[in-house]
């Protein structure tokens, strides 16, 4: 890993790790979806000696190497499933999954919605966002009173243009459309309960997608939620989805 991306990672981890120190508590478990070879399930477990944090991933080779850096850390408080993140079934408390490509943003986001857990998540590649056995998309109520199937599959496309070598103004559309996929999304796990604030990574240069999707059920964290504030946040959303169509 060049020196330019091992600093952008970095950055990427200190924005999820920030969220869900917020969310955990002692003796939580957190499940780091998608795991790859631990980057981000390996800072949790360092930093939450008092969680347990599980990583899942369906790659053997990837997986086998998240072991030996938790056994080189001394990690006590860290497990490692391999398996396509639907077949997890064990309680936890936190879902997490960094840059989840297309819609495995949603799986991770259902499996969470489930099990009554919060989230943090990052997703990626929306542009091979399409409809699944468990999803057709756009997926909310709203959306689906707004857009067609092609329509959201446009707009997934036009997500996806955020590379840093495209113009900036090109870069812009693609920021927003990057915003109402995940507004779609976050519509729809607060039809379940859910508080959902969709958030840019900070600094936004450190990935061309830099949005994170973080819920939590306020009656389980302790947290109100401000009725007038979800409101206007809808609002605004739905003017600047009528706005870009």
């Amino acid at each position: 890993m060049s020196n330019i991306r091992a600093v952008r990672k970095r950055q990427q981890l200190n924005n999820l790790v920030a969220m869900v120190m917020e969310l955990a508590k002692p003796g939580n478990t957190i499940v780091d979806f998608c795991s790859g070879t631990g980057h981000l399930g390996i800072v949790l477990a360092h930093t939450l000696p008092d969680c347990q944090v599980i990583l899942i991933e369906n790659k053997e080779e990837s997986l086998v190497r998240a072991q030996s850096r938790g056994v080189e850390l001394g990690l006590k408080n860290i497990g490692f499933v391999q398996a396509n993140l639907d077949y997890y079934t064990g309680p936890f408390n936190i879902g997490v999954a960094l840059h989840a490509c297309g819609v495995a943003t949603d799986m991770v986001m259902e499996h969470c919605i489930q099990a009554g857990a919060a989230f943090v998540i990052s997703p990626c590649c929306y542009g091979f966002i399409q409809n699944a056995i468990k999803f057709t998309f756009p997926k909310s109520k709203r959306f689906q009173e707004t857009l067609t199937h092609k329509e959201h599959m446009i707009l997934c496309r036009f997500a996806d243009q955020t590379a840093v070598q495209l113009p900036p103004g090109r870069r812009l559309i693609g920021k927003q459309c990057m915003g109402l996929v995940d507004l779609d999304r976050s519509w729809v796990a607060e039809t379940h309960g859910y508080s959902v604030q969709v958030m840019t990574m900070e600094p936004e240069s450190c990935s061309p997608k830099n949005n994170m999707l973080v819920g939590r059920l306020p009656h389980k964290s302790g947290l109100e939620v401000d009725a007038s504030q979800q409101e206007a946040l809808r609002s605004g959303g739905e003017a600047a989805m009528h706005s870009a169509m």
